[in-house]
């Protein structure tokens, strides 16, 4: 069970590539699903290639749609390179492989952008299934791009994303490359539900992330072993697989021995399938068992591997077997990848690829795995066959009729009982590989499992190898191991070369990284400086502000200060216009004084003469005094 944190991303991802190459299924896949990536890149000047796959004629003119999605592109900025492989629209096909391999080969870069595997269009699908065949298939091209990572990205069908990439700076670019799809726009408002699908995938991210896009991202080397079924699941909840016309009647053989525990898990991984196929259990003399479901076949006592096998297909009551031993798993794929390539196929035998999952016992008693390898990815070879076995029995699909007629497992063997009947039952017609991983191989140390128990190089191992080639020494002369030694010798010459190269490649980077990181020392130091000068700064802001500040005060008193003076010299002037008006007031009152003094003098002698006594007597006789 996840945790929340582990089932959305919380933070964006800085999801960057030296060199991105973007594969889209239609002219318009490329800006309506990655569009805010790939504008991240170019205005980051980072080399970008675009293939476009099909030619989009079913919905519009293919020249039209070609230049739009030229003009789309070089909306968003910088340069991007154009291809169009031009595969007719809605049919999409196999022959699709090479020319993305030429492109992966010739740019290789290490961020690849590809259509999510739970796509719902038969072109996003399958555009997405060509490129993850086309990785686990070609093992010098897994050496050229081991580096590299993988981002499933979606349009049409939202996928559970590991890894959420902040588009805001760039959306509004985004929609207008968009809108340059005018004939698509004419029937889709794609602008609309690209904008809807970012908002929402910003939904957890940090509040100024308005925009966002969704992917899933994965390395290489571990898609390189993961099958189909599983990359699904792990994008989201997908749609029914691809079926086949019909159902081809299949019977799944398992033989086992009181390992009833893995009986159970390899039961269900066949039955995880779906796919309608009879299921024979063949107990060979281990203690009794109680199945439903299946068509149980009973040996009191062990008779071997050959036998119980041979028992299994005998039993059977369909066209075509399949066969599982206890310790092995099926992939939900597995029985319809083989069903889907026997119909109309006139072969002798159809085989997938497997993984080998190495387990070891834990502390707590289980087992947990400690390696997970592509062992088993060859094409047919006849004459290899007869040198050496590379088709493990559980990726097989063979016709009943052909089991029996070619006389099934030698009970002489009981190692290598499966190569030996390949070996013959090569000689019935070509077998057919289809380059999937589709079911797992277990080894458990310390448990039962035959390859494990005789490995490569021990004495048993030489000795079960040196039975089948004494046994079909008829077919086996010089120019048959002459043949497989150049073959082999080529084979590993250019994977030697690879190596060379990838190593070659790897000690360079070696010293870039060594580089950098001087660089990245340097960088840092120089930071530190950087920092201890801002702080500095900084300091002198912080006494310049409290200087500021200081001035600011004494401006507010030299002002408070400015207009007590000029209401001093208001009062100033004031006082003096009043000592003045005062001086004048005591002048005037002086004057007056020496006046009334002057005029009391004149009084005194008028009074004091005769002419007033005179007078007085005159006035009282007038009666008036």
């Amino acid at each position: 069970m996840l945790i929340e944190a582990e089932s959305i991303p919380y933070e964006p991802a800085q999801l960057r590539g030296e060199r991105l190459l973007v594969l889209a299924p239609h002219p318009d896949d490329e800006v309506i699903g990655c569009g805010g990536l790939v504008a991240l890149h170019l205005a980051e000047a980072r080399p970008v290639r675009v293939v476009v796959a099909t030619d989009g004629a079913q919905a519009g003119d293919a020249a039209t749609r070609e230049e739009e999605s030229r003009r789309a592109l070089a909306s968003l900025g910088g340069h991007a390179q154009l291809e169009f492989l031009r595969f007719p629209d809605r049919a999409l096909n196999d022959a699709a492989a090479e020319p993305l391999r030429e492109h992966l080969l010739a740019f290789r870069p290490d961020l690849v952008l590809v259509p999510s595997p739970i796509e719902i269009h038969p072109d996003h699908f399958a555009l997405a299934r060509i490129f993850c065949e086309l990785v686990q298939r070609g093992e010098t091209l897994f050496a050229d791009l081991a580096v590299t990572r993988v981002a499933f990205y979606e349009v049409g069908q939202p996928i559970r994303p590991n890894a959420l990439v902040d588009i805001t700076s760039v959306a509004d670019a985004k929609y207008a490359a968009i809108a340059e799809h005018a004939s698509q726009l004419a029937t889709r408002d794609y602008v609309s539900y690209a904008r809807g699908l970012n908002a929402y995938r910003a939904m957890t991210l940090p509040r100024e992330t308005k925009f966002a896009e969704g992917y899933f991202v994965i390395d290489l080397p571990s898609l390189h072993t993961l099958p189909l079924s599983e990359l699904r699941a792990r994008c989201g909840t997908p749609p029914a697989l691809e079926t086949a016309r019909e159902p081809l009647p299949v019977s799944v053989v398992i033989r086992t021995k009181d390992r009833p525990a893995l009986l159970r898990e390899a039961i269900d991984s066949v039955r995880a399938t779906g796919y309608p196929c009879e299921i024979v259990v063949v107990n060979d003399g281990g203690a009794a068992l109680a199945l439903d479901g299946v068509t149980l076949v009973q040996h009191e006592t062990s008779r071997g591997r050959s036998e119980a096998a041979n028992a299994g297909v005998r039993a059977a009551t369909n066209a075509f077997v399949a066969f599982l031993d206890d310790d092995d798993r099926f992939y939900p794929e597995h029985l319809q990848t083989l069903a889907t390539a026997a119909l109309g196929s006139s072969h002798a035998a159809w085989y997938t690829d497997a993984v080998s999952l190495f387990l070891r016992p834990a502390e707590s008693g289980a087992y947990e795995a400690h390696a997970r390898l592509r062992l088993f990815a060859q094409d047919f070879d006849r004459e290899l066959l007869l040198v050496d076995n590379y088709i493990p029995l559980p990726t097989l699909l063979i016709r009943r009729d052909d089991f029996l007629a070619v006389g099934g497992f030698d009970p002489a063997f009981d190692l290598f009982e499966d190569w030996d009947f390949l070996i013959r039952l090569a000689e019935r017609g070509d077998f057919l590989r289809v380059p999937r991983v589709t079911c797992e191989i277990r080894h458990f140390e310390g448990g039962s499992s035959v390859v494990l128990a005789a490995p490569e190089g021990s004495q048993r191992f030489r000795d079960a190898k040196r039975q089948v080639w004494a046994k079909h020494a008829a077919r086996i002369d010089n120019d048959v191991f002459a043949n497989v030694l150049e073959r082999q010798k080529s084979r590993t010459g250019a994977l030697y070369a690879e190596v060379i190269e990838a190593k070659g490649s790897a000690d360079s980077a070696h010293i870039d990284i060594a580089r950098l990181e001087r660089e990245k020392q340097t960088l840092i130091a120089q930071l530190g400086e950087s920092h201890h000068t801002i702080n500095g700064y900084a300091q002198r802001v912080r006494e310049l502000e409290g200087v500021t500040a200081s001035m600011s005060f004494l401006e507010e008193i030299a002002r408070d200060h400015e207009q007590k003076v000029l209401a001093l010299d208001r009062a100033t002037r004031e006082n003096d216009a009043l000592r003045r008006a005062n001086a004048e007031t005591h002048e005037a009152l002086e004057r007056a004084r020496v006046e009334i003094a002057r005029l009391n003098g004149l009084l005194e002698t008028i009074y004091g003469s005769k002419t007033w006594r005179v007078h007085t007597l005159l006035e009282r006789a007038r009666g008036r005094g």
